[in-house]
C-alpha cells in the first residue's frame, strides 16, 4: 500500500504542553464560536425581522442592530488565537488542506470584506425609514459562506485519505472538499447551529432587558432551528468515517459521552424554550432552556475536538505525543493580550447597550 503523503511535524518543539494548547484552544474557539453565533446569527435574524417590516420587528432591529459590527469584529480577532493553536498543533494536516483548497481558502478574505461592508450599510439604516433588509440578508449569506469555506479546509484536514485524489481533481486548489461526505451536513449543522445559539442570546437578552418580544422571538428561532438539527445531526453522525462512527455510538468512549450528553441537553431545552416562549411566560422562564441551550453547545465543542483527534488517530497521528518546551514569555503575552481583549470587550458591551428600563412591566 502507498504511503499517504502526511508531512512530518514541524521539528521546533511545542511552545507548552500539547493538554495546556488543547486547552487554550478550546476556550479560545468557544469564545470565539460565541461571537460568531451573536454576529453571524444575529445578522440574519435581524435582517428577516427587518425584511418583516412590521413595527415591532422594526425596534427589534433598532436594537439589535448596534450590537453586530462589534460582535464580527471581536469574532475575527477571537478567531486568531484558535487558529494558531490549530496550525501549531496539527499544522501538517491543515496546512495541507488549505493548500489543496488554495482558491477556497483565501476566498475567505474577500467573503468576509464583502459581508462587513453590507452588514455596516444594514446597521446604519436601521434607525432609518429605508430600513435596507436585502442588505442585511446580503450579509448574513456572505457571512455564513465564511464558515463554508473554514469547514471545508476542516474536513479535508481530517482526511488524509483523499488528499491525492483532491490534488488529482484540482491541480491548482480551485476545487472545494466535495469529495467528503461529511462537507455538506457538517456545514448545515455548524449554520444552523449559529442561529440557535443566536435566537438564544436574543431570548436571554429580552428577559435581561424587558424586552417581551425580543425573548419570545429569539425562543422561537432556537425552538425551530435546534427541532432541525434532528436532521442535520444524524445526516453528520452517519456521514463519519467507520473509526468515529465506531468510537461516537459505542456508549462508552468520552466522545461517544459527549455526543448522548449535549444531545440530551439540546432536547431539555428545546422542550423548556416551548412553554417559555408562549404569550403570558414569565421571563425567568428563559433561563432554564438559556442555561441547557449553552451547556449542550460547550458539549458540542468538547465532542468535535474529541472527533477531531478520533479520526486523526486513525491515521498514526496523537496530538499528545509532540514534543513541547514551555516558552514562558510568549505564554505571559498571550495572557496580557487575551486579558485586554476581555477589559475592550466589556467596554464595548457597556457602550453599545442602552440603560435597561426602569419600568416594572416588560417593553412590547
Amino acid at each position: 500500500m502507498t504511503p499517504l503523503p502526511i508531512p512530518l511535524p514541524d521539528p521546533l518543539p511545542l511552545p507548552m504542553h500539547p493538554g495546556a494548547l488543547k486547552a487554550l484552544l478550546l476556550v479560545t474557539f468557544t469564545l470565539h464560536l460565541m461571537a460568531v453565533n451573536l454576529g453571524v446569527g444575529g445578522s440574519l435574524i435581524a435582517a428577516v425581522h427587518a425584511l418583516r417590516g412590521k413595527p415591532k420587528d422594526r425596534e427589534l432591529v433598532r436594537r439589535l442592530a448596534p450590537l453586530l459590527p462589534g460582535a464580527v469584529t471581536f469574532a475575527i480577532t477571537l478567531g486568531v488565537a484558535p487558529l494558531l493553536f490549530v496550525q501549531l498543533t496539527y499544522g501538517p494536516f491543515f496546512y495541507t488542506a488549505s493548500v489543496l483548497t488554495a482558491v477556497p481558502w483565501l476566498a475567505l478574505i474577500f467573503l468576509l470584506m464583502a459581508g462587513y461592508v453590507l452588514l455596516y450599510r444594514f446597521v446604519g439604516s436601521a434607525g432609518s425609514e429605508t430600513l435596507h433588509a436585502a442588505s442585511g440578508i446580503g450579509a448574513a449569506l456572505l457571512l455564513l459562506s465564511v464558515g463554508l469555506m473554514l469547514v471545508n479546509v476542516t474536513t479535508l484536514s481530517l482526511r488524509p485519505d483523499l488528499w491525492a485524489a483532491q490534488a488529482a481533481a484540482s491541480p491548482h486548489g480551485l476545487r472545494m472538499n466535495t469529495l467528503d461526505p461529511t462537507l455538506w451536513p457538517r456545514y448545515l449543522h455548524l449554520g444552523v447551529g449559529i442561529v440557535a445559539v443566536a435566537g438564544l442570546l436574543l431570548a436571554g437578552w429580552g428577559a435581561w432587558r424587558s424586552h417581551t418580544y425580543a425573548r419570545q422571538a429569539g425562543l422561537r428561532w432556537f425552538i425551530a432551528t435546534t427541532a432541525s438539527q434532528a436532521a442535520w445531526g444524524t445526516w453528520l453522525l452517519v456521514k463519519q468515517p467507520a473509526p468515529v462512527l465506531d468510537l461516537l455510538l459505542d456508549g462508552r468512549s468520552a466522545a461517544s459521552l459527549s455526543l448522548w450528553i449535549s444531545t440530551a441537553l439540546g432536547a431539555l431545552a428545546l422542550l423548556m424554550a416551548i412553554p417559555a416562549s408562549q404569550d403570558g411566560s414569565r421571563p425567568q422562564a428563559v433561563w432554564a432552556p438559556f442555561g441547557l441551550g449553552l451547556a449542550s453547545t460547550l458539549g458540542m465543542i468538547l465532542l468535535r475536538d474529541q472527533a477531531r483527534d478520533a479520526a486523526l488517530a486513525a491515521f498514526g497521528f496523537h496530538p499528545g505525543a509532540l514534543p513541547y518546551k514551555t516558552d514562558w514569555l510568549s505564554l505571559g503575552v498571550f495572557g496580557l493580550t487575551f486579558l485586554g481583549l476581555a477589559v475592550l470587550l466589556i467596554v464595548v458591551l457597556r457602550w453599545v447597550m442602552p440603560p435597561a428600563a426602569s419600568a416594572k412591566e416588560e417593553a412590547p
